[in-house]
Parts: C-alpha cells; structure tokens; sequence
C-alpha cells in the first residue's frame, strides 16, 4: 500500500445503527510511546442494504481523511448488528445448571430468547423453533449426577425444523453419547466444561469461549454480514462479549467495577465482582465472577417507547429521538431515555435483601448480585459516552436510588465515562495483544 503508515490494528465495532472503526498503535510490550488511539472514523451500519462492507469502508474512508492511509498488522471486529447471536439454554433445574448456562450465554453476548429446566417437551421445541436460534446449549446435571434428563433433552433437540450449533455444556458422563445423537441427526456439536460442576460452583468460561467461536461463523452467515470476513484478518466477536472481557482486565488492575452499556435496542450491564464479605455470608445462589445482564426492553431507539413509559411524565420528551440524535431536542431526549434505561437496567442486575421468618424468627438474606464492593462504575457506548449528562446518569446508578434493600453500587462510587468509546475495541484488541497494553488504553479512556 503506497504512502500508507503501520499501525498494530484495526477494530471495527459494527452495531445496529452505527458502524465505528479504531485505529491502535504502539500495543506491544515495550513500544516506543505506549499504547495509543491514533484515530476513529464512523459511518451508519449497512446490514439492511445488504452488505456490512458498505458502512465499514465509508467509516475506514472517514477515519483516513484524518490520520492518512493505514496499513494495520491485524483487523478486528465486534459486532451486535444483524440481531446479535440468537440463543436458547436448557438445564436440569431452573436455579443450578439452567441459571449457570444462562449466565454463560450472557457472558459470551448471546441473545438468550428461550430458557428451560427439566425435559423438554414439545411445545418447548415448538418454541425454539419460534425463537430462530442460532445456537443452542445444552446443559444439566453435575459431574456424578442425573444424566438421563440432559440425554433426554439432547434426543428431543432432534425433533427441531433447523439445525443451529449446539454447545454441550452438561454432565460429562453424558457428554458423548448426547454428541453422538446430536451429530446423527445433522448438528455441529461442542463439547465444553460443565457449566455447574458440583452443587453452588460455576464454571462458565469454557463456554463462553465455545460461544465466542461459534458467534464468528454464525455472524459471516448473517444477513448483510456476509462480507464482514472480507474486512477482518483476526476474528470477529459479539459486541458485548467483548466489552465483558474488557471489563474483566480492568477489574483486575482496579478492582471491582460496575460497567454499563446503553444502546440503541437494549442496555447491558457488566460487572466484575465477588460481592462483599457482609453478604457473602448470606447468599443465597451462587453468582459467576464477571456477569452481563442485557435488558432488550431498554434503549433510546428500537425500545424508545417503553423507556419513555419508565420516565416521570414531566421528564417524558415530547417527541422519540432517530437512531443518530441530531439536533439539541433529539439529543436531550436520547439523553433523557439513556438515564432511565441505565437507572432500571442496573436495578435488574443488581440483587435485593430479602427477609423470611422462621421457627428462629426474622432473618435476612441476600439474593442475586451483589455490587455493594463495586466503588467504581463506568459508562461506555455512544448514549452514554457522546450524549450530554452521562455522569449524572451513572450517579444515578448508585445506592441511595432505589431503596435501601437494592445491593447497589455505593453512594461514593466514583464515576467515569469511557471517552474516547475504546472499551469494546480493546476488549477484541486482548486477544491477540498483550492485556496491558488493552489496560492502558482503557485507564486512559475513562480516567482512572
């Protein structure tokens, strides 16, 4: 390439309304002025013309009108165009192995659209095929225990009209033998770790890593996606996902942290903690180390409606704001619905104190996520981090907002924006550089 500069990489993030590419140089260990953004340039996604291609070269062209002709080493991507990575998860039981393969799901940036404990019947497949699934995990039983029901399940999967990638992520006893039908009746099958081993531990990881690669041959499948393989030299990951992982180096450089994400369809929580020792010791269901919850009902466009209901109706804006604000009035009103998407999606991913009485008399419990340890919370994505009012947002966020029961983060949390929108970049960035090079990039972003 002529007259073009080196660089160590090229990130595209592809999400359902705006295509951003990055432009990073100087991450490997010991390079001459560290890790750095060099520049970004974006451009709307072009899934509904049929080809991703469109929008990714226009941002890249955006991007060398500023900085010149680049010659990356490496191209990534992440994506949450072309509805994400639609998935259903099944367990034994609802609160042991379904709940740790849902967490696996939402970890890894899937899309769970349908969950199940127990046998599925008929009508749960009917329901699968409804849900269109691109990929399918399949869990129950811990490593000793029942393998009959996951066996069950995996014989009745062969009754579904499609085909989507199955993940095995059950008893291990059962493991082969369920592959074994699975393949029979024309499934692409892999075999992971149990997500829940033994009783009250998680092992989810294996899965998320399983789901991550299946998302990179489903979404060079997806419509309008097609070309997306064109463009990356280095892998392809979901969007959230990616954020996940990066939130996940950070906390270990930091500490505990709360990170949130609001968009356009949906608003994504991650956070990276093992609760405080006060109510460690009252915990009632074992929670993953690093957890997403994704709320589809909240956003400032797609689901702009229903966060608006969420409002007060003197806070209400008058008129829905586009996909891309434009105007000071689009631009307060996108604000106003990120700051109720945000207050109601951390609300749900937070757990609660819960009272029983018993024969002993009154005692208290802590169920679900426990954020009370997380001291410092972090917005990212472009409602948050290009809209005005994005720390008062996430001040919001904080104990004091929604009940004294909520184990939220606490009322001195500090706050930070991720400002220069690097998280989910540096997040694919991490594998294939070193992580502290991904850490300095974020440190620098959000000024911590």
């Amino acid at each position: 390439m002529p007259d073009s500069r080196r660089i160590d990489a090229l990130v595209a993030e592809i999400g359902s309304t705006t295509t951003l590419v990055c432009a990073f140089d100087g991450l490997s260990d010991g390079a001459e002025g560290g890790p750095r953004l060099v520049g970004q340039g974006f451009a709307p996604t072009s899934v509904a013309a049929g080809d991703v291609g469109i929008g990714l070269a226009a941002a890249r062209a955006m991007l060398e009108e500023q900085v010149g002709l680049l010659e990356p080493a490496i191209t990534l991507a992440t994506s949450s165009a072309a509805g994400g990575l639609r998935m259903t998860v099944h367990g034994l039981t609802q609160k042991m192995t379904a709940m740790a393969a849902r967490e696996a799901a939402l970890g890894a940036g899937g899309v769970v659209e349908y969950q199940t404990a127990g046998r599925l019947r008929e009508r749960d497949l009917e329901a699968i095929d409804r849900a269109r699934p691109g990929l399918v995990l399949l869990a129950g039983g811990v490593e000793g225990g029942d393998s009959e029901v996951v066996l069950h399940n995996a014989r009745q999967l062969c009754g579904l009209s499609s085909r989507p990638t199955v993940v095995y992520a059950g008893n291990s006893a059962a493991a082969e033998e369920s592959q074994a039908v699975l393949e029979a009746a024309g499934f692409r099958v892999t075999v992971t770790s149990n997500v829940y081993p033994v009783v009250d531990e998680l092992d989810i990881v294996p899965a998320r890593h399983a789901i991550h690669d299946a998302f990179e041959e489903h979404i060079t499948r997806a419509p309008g996606m097609e070309h997306i393989a064109e463009f990356v030299s280095g892998g392809i990951l979901p969007t959230p996902g990616a954020v996940l992982m990066a939130t996940e180096l950070l906390a270990e450089e930091i500490g505990d942290l709360v990170v949130i994400d609001v968009g356009g369809a949906t608003t994504d929580v991650h956070s990276v903690t093992d609760g405080s020792p006060e109510y460690a010791a009252i915990a009632t269901d074992p929670q993953p180390h690093a957890k997403r919850t994704v709320e589809g009902d909240l956003g400032t466009y797609v689901s702009a409606s229903h966060t608006a209901a969420l409002l007060p109706p003197a806070e209400r804006p008058r008129l829905l704001p586009p996909a891309v604000p434009a105007t000071d009035e689009e631009r307060a009103a996108a604000a106003a619905l990120a700051r109720a998407a945000a207050r109601t999606a951390v609300e749900r991913h937070a757990g609660r104190l819960a009272h029983l009485y018993t024969p002993r008399g009154r005692q208290t419990v802590a169920r679900g996520r426990d954020l009370t340890a997380c001291r410092l919370v972090i917005g990212t994505g472009g409602a948050l981090t290009r809209l005005p009012g994005g720390l008062a947002t996430l001040e919001s966020v904080r104990a004091g907002a929604a009940g004294g029961e909520a184990l939220l983060p606490p009322a001195d949390a500090r706050v930070a924006l991720d400002a220069l929108y690097v998280f989910a970049a540096c997040g694919a960035l991490s594998t294939h550089f070193p992580a502290s090079a991904c850490v300095a990039l974020m440190r620098a972003s959000a000024c911590v």
